[in-house]
């Protein structure tokens, strides 16, 4: 089962994951600016796993957008049922 939502991105957290897979290393916050490092991450290979952490990318957002994320069976942090989550839906 997996479960997508969207959330402001002012409260994005280490450890949700993005709608389109990507895991989210940390955020910083600069006044109204919010900047998530993600990364693809492969627990199928560890090898490429430890590549593609090495390589993230950064996405910038404002902190009021939504961003929309999911949770996977392997996300660490699950803010779906967060107060300011919305358009929850569950795919089984």
């Amino acid at each position: 089962m997996t479960v997508f939502y969207e959330l402001p991105a002012g409260q994005l957290r280490q450890g949700v994951s993005t709608a389109d897979a990507q895991d989210v290393l940390g955020v910083q916050f600069f006044g109204g600016e919010v900047h998530a490092t993600v990364y693809t991450p492969r627990p199928d290979d560890p090898d490429a796993d430890e590549e593609n952490r090495g390589c993230p990318e950064s996405r910038m957002y404002r902190a009021e957008s939504l961003v929309e994320l999911a949770v996977f069976p392997d996300t660490a942090t699950d803010l779906s049922r967060h107060p300011k989550a919305c358009n929850r839906r569950v795919i089984a």
